[in-house]
């Protein structure tokens, strides 16, 4: 009897994240994206957005890194609602590089 080869499918996770609003799902996804896995930890993160729904799809050879990888992001996605709740979205984005700083000519 010929050896057959064992071919592994990958462990995968898809977690779906529902926001009060677009724009907060858009804020988290902008600053959730920038963080990638390791590349030692062989997993593939990518998210997407669906209106108010950020959308995470994690992919790893290893049931551990992928548990890993998925704590991990959840331990980001909380501070990152935290900080949501807590200073809110702002309702204009400052085009200008100096935002929040103020000259004397300003405070007169």
């Amino acid at each position: 009897m010929p050896e057959q080869e064992v071919v592994s499918k990958p462990n995968e996770s898809t977690i779906r994240v529902p926001f009060d609003t677009p724009h907060h799902a858009e804020i988290a996804y902008r600053v959730l994206s920038v963080d990638q896995e390791p590349r030692r930890n062989f997993v593939k993160k990518t998210l997407s957005l669906e209106q108010d729904v950020l959308v995470v799809h994690f992919s790893a050879d290893q049931v551990k890194s992928l548990r890993t990888a998925i704590t991990s992001f959840f331990e980001s996605l909380l501070l990152c609602q935290d900080t949501i709740k807590l200073f809110g979205a702002p309702s204009t984005i400052q085009s200008n590089n100096n935002a929040g700083t103020q000259s004397s000519a300003d405070s007169a």
